[in-house]
Formats: structure tokens, sequence, C-alpha cells
């Protein structure tokens, strides 16, 4: 028996690209995490994946791999840590490594029709880091553009409120419309995915957050029509409170998931802080304190 492990995608937004293409962006983090557990049993079983069971009993189908698996830890549904890419691949990587067979993250993703609208899930999954995808739609599977360590000394606070959770992927064909982004809000993803990339490469983490600060803002004009304004309606009173406090969150994809980076040595007394905030305004959640992951799944 083996045993495979993903971390949770944080999305940071998109960037553009000449000719209707859209790149997105993203950060590996745990906890929260992926584990499961394979054997070479002779045949195609599943435990513990509650709604995803059919779902990765079709894509493990695909890529002609049978074993007997079982989801030991798993991501929240649909709150915006790319539960379903990380589940279905970490299913595949460990039902190959349980068969002794060669497995490519990409191909496979290819092959099962994830990374059509965002890649990044995807590369995260294959490289970890902090990761640019060179744009969607691409018919070999996601390539990086940029891809970098995050310091081992920041620290992610996920935020996790109890709200509703965000669109599922059956919603999301509109993305897959060509892009018709103003010029505002292109320049704040262009200028801000490099300015965001820049601050991790430099290792000076109020450039990075400052980035993602316009990355996110640019985003969200975009997605207004479909969530309410830069942020969901529902998160836009803890946002601007956070704000006013100087601290940068990001929504990741669709939320309820929050998120911003800070160093290690003030993680717990900032997410003592959040957490006071959150009961503040009657918002019950809770806010993980969590470590880059500087590696892929495996």
């Amino acid at each position: 028996m083996i045993e495979a492990s993903a971390g949770a995608r944080l999305h940071g937004g998109f960037h553009t690209i000449a000719g209707g293409r859209w790149g997105s962006i993203g950060f590996y983090a745990e906890p929260p995490r992926v584990v499961v557990r394979a054997e070479d049993c002779g045949e195609l079983e599943l435990r513990g994946f509650g709604d995803l069971r059919e779902e990765a009993a079709r894509a493990l189908r695909a890529l002609g791999l049978t074993a007997c698996l079982e989801l030991k830890e798993s991501l929240p549904r649909h709150v915006g840590l790319g539960s379903t890419t990380q589940t279905l691949l970490l299913s595949a990587l460990a039902a190959a490594r349980a068969l002794a067979r060669p497995f490519d993250p990409i191909e496979a993703a290819r092959r099962i029709g994830r990374a059509t609208v965002s890649g990044a899930g995807t590369l995260l999954f294959a490289l970890g880091g902090f990761v640019m995808d060179a744009g969607v739609p691409d018919p070999q599977g996601p390539r990086a553009l940029v891809r970098l360590p995050i310091p081992e000394t920041w620290r992610f606070l996920i935020i996790m409120p109890q709200l509703p959770p965000g669109l599922a992927e059956r919603e999301e064909g509109f993305m897959r419309e060509q892009w018709k982004v103003d010029e505002r809000a292109e320049l704040l993803m262009s200028r801000g995915a490099l300015r965001l990339a820049a601050g991790i490469a430099r290792g000076e983490l109020r450039e990075a957050l400052e980035g993602l600060r316009e990355v996110q803002l640019g985003t969200g004009m975009y997605f207004s029509r479909s969530q309410g304004g830069a942020y969901r309606r529902d998160l836009q009173q803890l946002v601007g409170e956070l704000y006013k406090d100087g601290v940068i969150v990001a929504q990741s994809s669709w939320g309820p998931t929050l998120y911003t980076i800070t160093e290690e040595s003030s993680a717990s007394g900032d997410a003592s802080m959040i957490r006071h905030l959150m009961r503040e305004i009657g918002l019950r959640g809770e806010v993980i304190v969590a470590k880059p992951r500087n590696y892929r799944a495996f």
C-alpha cells in the first residue's frame, strides 16, 4: 500500500494574454491537504470519496487505472481550495504508483478534462510553490509562465467563513467565452501579476501583497457581474474591515475562502486578530495558519 498527498490551491486571480486567452495565478499551501491510500487489488474500489466518488471513478477509468483507493484526508468542497482537481489528480497518481506505472499530471489533467478554465491547480499539483500559467485554453495542457518558491518564512492565513459555497464548475460556462476586459482591469491584472511575482522572487512581502491586491481588483472587476463586486457580496464587509486594519486579503476562486500572507513570527497573532474581527461582525468560521508547499504532490 502507498500513501500520496497534495496541498490546497489558493487561487490568486487572472492575468490577461493577447488573443482572447487568460492566465491564472495560484499558491500551494498546507494544511489543509488531500491524502489518498492506494493498493493494487485488481479492481477499482473507492472509499471515503463522498460526492466525488463517481467523478473520481470516471477519471481513473479514462486513464486506464484500477486500484483500491481510500480518501484519508480531504479538502472542503466548493469553497475555493481546488478540491476537485487536487483529489482527482492525486487519486490517479496514487493508483499509478500502486501499479508501478509512470504518471504525468499535465497529460492526465488534459485527458480527464481539467485545466480548461484555470491551469493553476494542475500546475501547482505538478510543481508546488507559486505559479502563473501561460494561458488557457491550451490543447497541450497548462504550461507554467512563472514558477517560484514561496519564502519559507511566509505563512498563509486561510479564512474560511461559514457561508454558502462558491460556483461549481458546471456554473462556470461563461468563463469559456472570449474575455472582454476593459483597459483599467487589464492594467491592474497584468501589472499586479508582475508586481506579485517580483515580490515573491525578492522576498518582499508587502510588495507581493500589493501586487496580489491589484490582481484581485482587476479580476474582481471582470467577475463583478457574477458576484456583485470585486469580492462576493457576503464577503465585502469582512474584506473592508480587514483593509481598515491594514490587512490585504484575496478571495480564492469563487470563495467563500479568503486568505492573506504574513510572516511566520506574526502569524499566530494575526490569525487571532482576524478571528476576533469575524466575531465582532457576527461571522462564524475558522482561520488556518498554513505553510507554503514548495513541492509537488507525491
